[in-house]
């Protein structure tokens, strides 16, 4: 009976050797099978073990990367957003420019016409110089209202260039950050992947490993 019993354990470890694809030259006791068995169940828990921890860095620079990237896209929007507002603005500028070179043109040609009275009528020459005189005022002012006018118009172009470069920015960090987001995607579904072969491994190992304890310890 014990001959027997032997002989069963011996034909059980050939086909747990067989099935593992451990090949040896040499005969194998049942003690020295149950201990590669147990090495066998060692380096796959160890395995499973490190691709568990693996994944879970992955994934925590995954999330990590959809933060960014949900933040730079919300300043993307925020600086889209002054963009509008201040081309809004520009073209306000722009119209009051147009409107004020309409009424330099207009008093400039007041002017003319009122110059040409003078000479033609010598009896109005003063209450046309009166004329003159308030009409050049009101150029002046127009004239530095234009100034003004320009000054602004050339801050506001000098800050649409910086929001253009800002709005630059984040679209090259959203496009680092999809291109980012994707490698970190590709590295956890192969992880994952690792992760539950070991664990399968690991499982098997471990029944394995049992159904041999048993048999060895009804000897």
């Amino acid at each position: 009976m014990k001959l027997k019993r032997n002989t069963i354990l011996t034909t059980i470890l050939a086909a747990i050797l067989l099935a593992t694809f451990v090949a040896d030259a040499e005969p194998m006791t049942a003690s020295q099978g149950l201990d590669k068995i147990k090495s066998n169940l060692e380096n796959a828990k160890a395995n499973k073990k490190e691709y568990d921890r693996n994944l879970d860095i992955v994934s925590k620079n995954v999330s990590e990367v959809n933060k960014a990237k949900s933040t730079v896209q919300k300043q993307k929007e925020t600086v889209s957003g002054e963009i509008v507002k201040n081309n809004d603005s520009l073209k306000k500028v722009l119209l009051q420019e147009r409107d004020i070179n309409q009424l330099i043109v207009q008093e400039k040609e007041k002017l003319q016409a009122e110059t040409k009275q003078a000479e033609q009528l010598e009896q109005l020459l003063n209450q046309v110089k009166q004329n003159q005189a308030r009409r050049e005022a009101i150029i002046a002012d127009y004239q530095n209202q234009l100034g003004l006018v320009s000054t602004e118009k050339k801050s506001w172009k000098d800050r649409e260039t910086e929001l253009r470069a800002q709005e630059s920015k984040t679209i090259q960090g959203i496009r680092t950050l999809a291109s980012e987001e994707t490698t970190w995607n590709n590295k956890k579904k192969g992880y994952e992947g690792e992760a539950k072969r070991w664990s399968a491994e690991s499982e098997k190992q471990q029944k394995i490993h049992d159904t041999y304890q048993g048999l060895a310890n009804e000897k």
